[in-house]
């Protein structure tokens, strides 16, 4: 008897304990940090069926900008980089498109990097059907990649950059990356922490896509009338060096 009455009173006195510890646990609350993307040429607010000038002062026209952004991850202080298991599609032609990343935490967190990938990744990409997706309207689903997906065999479009150099006779250019071997990634630090509380309003972060820099870099140029076309397969070199230009045109206003 004597043994019984004391397993009962450690049992409760355990429960109790871990109903203490319980309650004492944070709860984990949303955190939402919303995205806004720019367009700019050369420096300059630009959109889409704008005209730039290239580096030789022709006339460009875009006409077409689309793109999958995904692998997003930030970097905390304390607990280093946190990913996000997010695909958003971004396409130029809306007003100021906006994505929101979302995850839970228990308490505030000190930002200092964001990373984020240039394209879709290669386990979501290739031998694919879109039609797998629940919500026809996911980015990577049947309707939310009309336009943006080749085919099972083939995968999905990273990113589309169309247009038109206005000479004569106009040059049309197509840029069109969609392939493992031209997924690349962009990154950002800053040395002053940003400070996320968890269920708290974060001001949103601006990624600025700069056309004119997605033609004309540092250690390269594309010259639309000597190189205007490539779907990735029928031309990989150029896709690369597209993609490469293009990986360099981004830049973050935390």
């Amino acid at each position: 008897m004597y043994t019984t009455t004391r397993f009962f009173r450690f049992s409760w006195s355990f429960l109790g304990l871990v109903l203490l510890l319980a309650g004492c646990r944070e709860e984990e609350k949303a955190i939402q940090l919303p995205l806004e993307f720019a367009l700019t040429w050369d420096g300059t607010s630009f959109a889409i069926g704008d005209q730039g000038l290239d580096d030789q002062g022709r006339p460009a026209q875009l006409e077409r900008l689309e793109c999958y952004l995904s692998a997003f991850a930030l970097h905390d202080v304390d607990q280093g980089w946190l990913d996000l298991d997010t695909v958003i599609r971004v396409n130029f032609e809306d007003n100021r498109p906006v994505a929101v990343l979302e995850w839970t935490g228990t308490g505030d967190m000190q930002v200092d990097g964001l990373r984020m990938g240039l394209g879709v990744p290669e386990d979501r990409n290739v031998d694919v059907d879109p039609a797998q997706y629940a919500d026809p309207n996911h980015p990577l689903g049947f309707a939310g990649s009309a336009g943006m997906h080749w085919g099972w065999a083939a995968g999905y479009i990273f990113s589309v950059f169309d247009g038109r150099l206005l000479t004569d006779p106009t040059t049309l250019f197509s840029y069109h990356a969609g392939n493992d071997k031209v997924y690349r990634t962009a990154e950002w630090s800053w040395d002053e922490p940003l400070v996320f509380e968890a269920g708290g309003s974060i001001s949103p972060m601006v990624l600025s896509l700069d056309a004119y820099r997605c033609l004309h870099g540092q250690d390269d140029v594309i010259d639309p009338e000597v190189d205007p076309q490539s779907h990735t397969g029928n031309n990989l070199e150029l896709a690369r060096r597209w993609v490469n230009l293009y990986a360099e045109a981004w830049t973050l206003t935390p």
